[in-house]
């Protein structure tokens, strides 16, 4: 299951950062951060995959220096540590704290953009496309 929340995750850059797969709803920031992990794993499992190198591409968004070991959690944990991810994090953490449970849940899962949008953003997201929106990001 993919987990979005329009309240967590408005807009595209937010929604490709903060969407991973999910077999149940989140129901703390926590929970959702280690599913963040996670993905990151999965992106750069599939970079390395695709012949990509993960670390010139972390280092080329981002522009930050990488001086760690070539393992995936290695990689992912570093890039879990940079300042935009923590900037992202910490915005996706005052979202949780502002939640409104009581909406119902059709309008929390797809309210911000439309069911086959979510999916097809999910799908299409790469190492590449996930640092872009990194990169991209502001905290709002």
């Amino acid at each position: 299951m993919m987990f979005y929340n329009n309240q967590l995750m408005s807009g595209d850059v937010k929604a490709r950062l903060f969407m991973v797969s999910n077999p149940s709803k989140f129901e703390r920031f926590e929970d959702h951060e280690a599913g963040i992990f996670i993905q990151l794993h999965e992106l750069i499992e599939q970079a390395r995959g695709m012949g990509e190198n993960p670390i010139a591409l972390i280092e080329e968004y981002l522009e930050v220096v990488y001086n760690e070991g070539n393992t995936t959690d290695e990689i992912a944990s570093f890039l879990l540590e940079t300042d935009k991810m923590q900037t992202a994090l910490w915005t996706l953490k005052e979202s949780w704290d502002k939640m409104d449970d009581s909406l119902p849940t059709s309008s929390i899962m797809y309210g911000g953009m439309d069911k086959e949008e979510a999916v097809q953003l999910y799908s299409e997201t790469t190492l590449r496309s996930y640092l872009e929106a990194l990169a991209l990001f502001k905290n709002e």
